[in-house]
């Protein structure tokens, strides 16, 4: 079982597995089962900005295209889009030079 509590609401739910949305969600929190007490955060909920990844070629593999698109991401919503993006529509929208 995966509880989370709201850091606003101090709401808490509880789910049969980890939810990915409440994981990247900064106002949620994994509780310890045991300790009932919040966890560290996990590498991906650190505040810190991801490695910059360099971006890969036009014709690089949509995998590598849908990797640098995940460094580019503004929040939740959009990184959920990627997956169903085509290689095109991701070299459009992260293509571009900054």
């Amino acid at each position: 079982m995966a509880k989370y509590r709201n850091e606003n609401t101090s709401d808490e739910v509880e789910y049969e597995h980890p939810s990915p949305r409440l994981e990247m969600l900064p106002n949620w929190t994994r509780l310890d089962p045991q300790a009932e007490e919040p966890k560290e955060p996990s590498a991906e909920q650190q505040t810190e900005p991801p490695e910059p990844v360099e971006r890969p070629a036009k014709n690089a593999a949509k995998e590598a295209w849908q990797e640098y698109a995940r460094t580019r991401v503004q929040d939740a919503d959009e990184a959920a889009e990627i997956d169903s993006l085509t290689k095109e529509q991701l070299i459009k929208q992260y293509g571009g030079d900054d």
